[in-house]
């Protein structure tokens, strides 16, 4: 199956307007690229990855195939769970990597500090036409590259996921199909009426956070990509719009405990009780969440064998004749201080290289209790690279997001300066925990959100 090229992947802006603080020992030196401090051995390269859901062996394999293919170099790996806090220590010491993997995004905004403190080299020259050209289209002219807007590129994303609503594709496929799958916003409510009479919820999410995705699509599917863009620059009338409040009004309706899951926001506020809820869907108590490809691994010792997972982009609304869906991306980044940086960019241009993308492509997972060891290819940006993808739900997936109809976005809501006080996921998101509840209605989440909006608008960078 031919991967058709991924269109409009736009993104206008960073996340964080949340309050951060700043990093010690960052952003103190000249703005020239790699700092002042040069003393870096030339040979040796020190990668920082977080340990996430990728898991160790992937870093480990490409280090090796990346000290293989350039004699003399050594890398040094850094892998840790706890990543934003132990390159904090080190740069306080002035101990810098030359090599960051590490997400926007993360709860600690690590990137995002390093970022506003001018502390993230600049790496568009990594770029040239030869490696943009084997990229998937867009995928660099985003705030997920472009931190800063001035299209320079700081941030490499060297994964991506399609992500959408997820569900048990044996419930609307084959001989013992119960439903018909949905495609708009109509359809899918009555769905979750006719669920409701076999003691089915419509819907679940492993954590509010997890409707970030959601919430970007359906701005783009109520207002177009102008609309979008703005809403992400916390234009004044974004949520009393008629395509905000369409937004809000289906959102508000779906988190209701008419359509979601009784035990979702109880479960997304326990430790680990986001598995709790997408295991729900896996048994059968919630038809819908969202979530992206990462789940099958991750719920791979819970999923029965006979189990199919299934992903569909959030609903249209009637009358759409195109679809949005969001593209995850995951970023690598050099320290503005990088005692190696010239290694470190050949680094970076290695990660879009015929060898990682098929070392990404046969990574594997293992669990932790059972020591099975699963399928769990990561995708790296490159032209033709999903096409390599077994057959299945994942090769599925990104093959769907490439459709002709699917109009693709990313990015996240605008940087800010630091706001006391403020926790943009909690207004945005959190809100639909209290709706949920039923301690706030749609229209006091509009008021938060139209708050929020000024209070960023009034602090853009």
């Amino acid at each position: 199956m031919k991967m058709k090229k991924v269109k409009k992947l736009v993104a206008l802006s960073l996340v964080s307007a949340m309050t951060v603080t700043a990093l010690a020992g960052c952003g103190s030196k000249s703005n020239d690229e790699g700092g002042s401090d040069k003393s870096g051995d030339e040979n040796v390269l020190k990668v920082a990855a977080f340990n996430g859901g990728n898991g160790e062996q992937i870093w480990k394999d490409i280090a090796a195939a990346f000290e293989k293919e350039n004699e003399g170099v050594k890398v040094e790996l850094q892998i840790s769970s706890e990543l934003d806090q132990d390159l904090t220590k080190n740069i306080k010491n002035k101990d810098y990597p030359d090599v960051v993997y590490y997400n926007l995004g993360q709860k600690s905004g690590f990137t995002e500090n390093m970022l506003k403190e001018n502390a993230v080299a600049d790496i568009s020259d990594v770029f040239d036409d030869e490696l943009r050209g084997r990229l998937i289209d867009g995928i660099l002219d985003g705030t997920d590259a472009q931190p800063y807007g001035d299209g320079k590129i700081y941030l490499a994303p060297i994964f991506y996921t399609p992500t959408g609503f997820w569900y048990n594709k044996n419930l609307f496929e084959g001989d013992n199909a119960k439903y018909t799958l949905p495609t708009n916003w109509d359809e899918f409510f009555a769905l979750g009426d006719q669920a409701k009479k076999d003691g089915v919820s419509l819907f679940t999410f492993p954590q509010a956070g997890y409707l970030d995705a959601t919430m970007y699509t359906m701005l783009e599917q109520a207002g177009g990509m102008d609309f979008y863009n703005k809403a992400l620059k916390y234009d004044a009338d974004t949520w009393t719009s008629e395509a905000g409040q369409k937004v809000l009004d289906t959102l508000g309706k779906l988190v209701t405990p008419e359509y979601t899951q009784e035990d979702t926001v109880a479960n997304a506020n326990a430790d680990g009780g986001f598995k709790i809820n997408q295991q729900n869907v896996i048994d059968g108590k919630a038809l819908f969440m969202p979530n992206g490809n990462w789940v099958i691994g991750e719920m791979a010792a819970s999923t029965p064998k006979e189990f199919s997972w299934g992903m569909m982009p959030a609903p249209k609304w009637s009358g759409d004749t195109t679809q949005a869906v969001y593209m995850f991306t995951e970023q690598m980044w050099i320290p503005k201080d990088a005692p190696n940086m010239d290694l470190a960019k050949e680094f970076i241009k290695f990660m879009y290289s015929d060898t990682v993308v098929d070392i990404l492509l046969n990574n594997t997972t293992t669990n932790k209790e059972t020591k099975e060891t699963t399928p769990a290819p990561i995708v790296a940006p490159v032209k033709g690279a999903a096409d390599k993808l077994p057959e299945g739900t994942t090769k599925d997936v990104y093959a769907a997001s490439a459709a002709e109809d699917v109009v693709s976005v990313t990015g996240t809501w605008a940087t800010t300066k630091p706001i006391e006080g403020l926790d943009m996921k909690k207004n945005v998101y959190g809100a639909v925990e209290s709706i949920n509840t039923g301690d706030m209605t749609v229209e006091d989440w509009q008021k938060q959100l139209v708050d929020t909006w000024k209070k960023c608008a009034d602090n853009m960078e």
